[in-house]
């Protein structure tokens, strides 16, 4: 990005009087827990880097994350932020628009040319600035055109900047259905709509704080698996593809079963158009990731097999790195071999068109 321009608007690390370096963008600190959410990389995954220096070299370096990937027998990795928040909310949170759009279009190209371009083994996903709809269809369709596979965006967009509309009107069909044209999913991952997630008690030490947070996070892909149904937005855009990655799957039977019994019960095709059962929308167009679920995988026949994904959630804490082996051979023990290598791999290879 240009100093020129910019200047110290440009999103740069600022070392902080508790010894601590924080991101700071538009001066205001983004990030104040961690410098970086690594937790899985540490010894002690209650703990996360502080500064520049502690951050580990498979987090932000490409041959040192393949090496990580190989010791877990890992063959792919789909890209998604971590800086820039886990849907790209920190970045859709700028409120200067023109700074927002060059921070996505920036960290797309660098995840072009520095991940992709390193090896076809990382799936780039672009990041995209929710401060504009028009802004966002724009640069859905320059990062794909450079060959990204997906786009990134925070699940309730409204509730970061408020330029952007709620998600659920129509004003963003524009968005979804230029990403129906690319063929690409759209992806909003677990963590990043604040209104959908229970709060986190006072009482709690920060182990405890985190351990919760880690919990809350999936719960609430089920209320934004039902929005994305209820909204309509994958009625009237057939072939759009939804991921909710780190949404994990325990969750999805209720919400779907409640969906189906709600659209019954309150006659929404009748009332709202909504002709077809949620239930079959999600078989359709939704997908959900699990990493650490063996009750959930027992119940997969209500999700579909060829909706779920598996995920390390590397680098995070609760990631399944360095023992994805392991947990997989122990939770997919009793599911047939088609269906774990569905879960496993061809979903996602059928997902993100990749030659394998």
């Amino acid at each position: 990005m240009s100093g020129a321009k910019w200047g110290d608007r440009i999103p740069h690390v600022v070392h902080q009087d508790d010894g601590t370096e924080r991101w700071v963008i538009e001066g205001q600190v983004r990030v104040r827990n961690s410098f970086a959410p690594t937790g899985a990389l540490s010894a002690d995954r209650r703990t996360e880097p502080q500064t520049w220096s502690q951050v580990p070299e498979a987090a932000w370096n490409p041959p040192a994350r393949l090496r990580a990937m190989d010791s877990d027998h890992i063959d792919y990795s789909v890209l998604y932020p971590t800086v820039a928040g886990v849907s790209g909310e920190v970045i859709g949170a700028i409120k200067d628009l023109d700074l927002q759009i060059e921070c996505a279009r920036v960290y797309n190209d660098w995840v072009m040319d520095v991940w992709a371009a390193a090896s076809p083994r990382f799936i780039p996903q672009a990041i995209l600035p929710v401060g504009s709809i028009e802004a966002a269809a724009a640069e859905a369709k320059r990062a794909v055109g450079r060959g990204h596979k997906g786009a990134i965006m925070p699940a309730q967009p409204s509730q970061i900047n408020s330029a952007a509309p709620h998600l659920y009107t129509q004003a963003w069909d524009p968005l979804w259905e230029t990403l129906q044209e690319l063929g690409v999913p759209i992806c909003f991952h677990s963590g990043s709509a604040p209104s959908v997630l229970f709060d986190i008690s006072p009482t709690y030490n920060a182990a405890t704080a985190a351990a919760f947070d880690s919990v809350r996070q999936p719960a609430g892909s089920a209320a934004l698996i039902n929005g994305m149904v209820l909204s309509g937005i994958l009625y009237r855009f057939p072939t759009l593809q939804a991921v909710f990655p780190g949404s994990a799957i325990d969750y999805v039977p209720f919400a779907l079963e409640a969906l189906d019994h709600q659209w019954e019960r309150q006659l929404l095709a009748k009332n709202d158009g909504l002709t077809e059962r949620p239930s079959e929308i999600f078989h359709r167009q939704c997908y959900v990731t699990t990493w650490k679920e063996k009750v959930g995988l027992r119940n997969r026949r209500y999700i579909g097999a060829d909706r779920i994904l598996w995920e390390s959630e590397f680098p995070k804490s609760t990631s399944t790195y360095p023992e994805s082996a392991h947990l997989i051979e122990n939770n997919f023990h009793d599911v047939p071999k088609e269906e774990k290598e569905q879960i496993l791999w061809r979903n996602a290879a059928r997902l993100y068109k990749l030659s394998l």
